[in-house]
């Protein structure tokens, strides 16, 4: 079946909370690991129901944002998701503080214990509102992007359509598409700036709710950043010591070879070899350092979303 053909049905929630709620009375009476496990798998069948109509609304709102129809679906899916989100929650705590824990690890996996725990913290009732928020904010932005219309080349582009006149062959062509996108950004700065503002305040007030300092820690939660912890920061100070400093020494070595006085965006589509080869040999060496983790996460990761 084709994605076009697949039958789409607006999520009930009033229903699905319905039967949730009878999936954590039937957990709650269960006798043993295996009853408990019997529950746990009708909660795939009904969280895989919901989450694929709401994937197939969100696919579809975002191969056209102005398609009436699935602009009110997902703004439907904007109120409600996030009280959709905190239920599950609600059944994964009593999944992962079950006295069977032995027998459904080894059912369904550690990694998806390590995701509940993940999911707690970074998520609560009392974020809501404030989840409901940035998702009207986020959707915003994304109309006022992909709502782009830029006069280039005798067509009118939207951003990902011009994207390939900004890496063209010809320095030229290059230049006037980066006009053009420039002169986009501009002429909504004042919008963007306001969206990105109102974020960054919401989601400071949502991390902070949950205790955190700030929206860092509680933005790697959301990611499911299960096997490494902190160790981002380790590779993000790697890449500042290293990567950006030989980045920037190649690029304006590059700029001398070209007769250019400065290495500026326009060209960067035209990267040497010589960088890509150096940054692959960077990669080797960083990721050899990371392989304790590697076999100890890979087999496990067809168990990451099952929670």
């Amino acid at each position: 079946m084709k994605f076009k053909d697949m039958p789409y049905e607006r999520v009930d929630f009033a229903q699905a909370e319905k039967e949730l709620r009878q999936l954590m009375e039937e957990f709650d009476q269960a006798k043993s690991g295996e009853e408990q496990f019997k529950v746990h798998e009708k909660f795939y069948e009904l969280d895989d129901r919901v989450s694929t109509q709401m994937t197939i609304a969100h696919i579809r709102y975002d191969v056209d944002t102005t398609d009436e129809f699935y602009s009110k679906e997902h703004d439907y899916y904007n109120e409600n998701r996030p009280v959709y989100v905190n239920l599950a929650l609600e059944y994964q705590k009593k999944l992962y503080a079950s006295p069977y824990r032995d027998y459904l690890e080894k059912k369904i996996g550690p990694v998806a214990f390590k995701n509940m725990e993940l999911a707690e913290k970074s998520m609560d009732e009392k974020l809501i509102p404030l989840m409901q928020e940035e998702n009207a904010l986020t959707t915003e932005y994304n109309k006022l992007i992909a709502g782009a219309k830029i006069e280039f080349d005798g067509q009118v582009l939207n951003l990902s359509l011009l994207r390939p006149y900004m890496v063209h062959s010809d320095r030229n062509v290059r230049a006037q598409a980066h006009k053009k996108r420039g002169e986009f950004f501009l002429a909504n700065a004042e919008k963007l700036d306001e969206i990105y503002d109102k974020l960054v305040k919401n989601r400071t007030a949502q991390a902070r709710a949950m205790g955190y300092e700030n929206y860092l820690e509680l933005g790697y939660y959301r990611m499911r950043r299960n096997c490494y912890g902190r160790r981002w920061k380790t590779s993000a100070d790697r890449s500042r010591r290293t990567w950006f400093p030989m980045r920037k020494s190649s690029m304006s070595a590059d700029a001398r070879d070209w007769g250019l006085r400065s290495s500026v965006i326009l060209t960067i589509p035209c990267i040497l070899r010589k960088e890509i080869l150096l940054l692959s040999a960077l990669r080797r060496k960083f990721w050899r350092q990371d392989r304790k983790c590697t076999p100890n996460c890979l087999p496990r990761q067809k168990n990451s979303m099952i929670s």
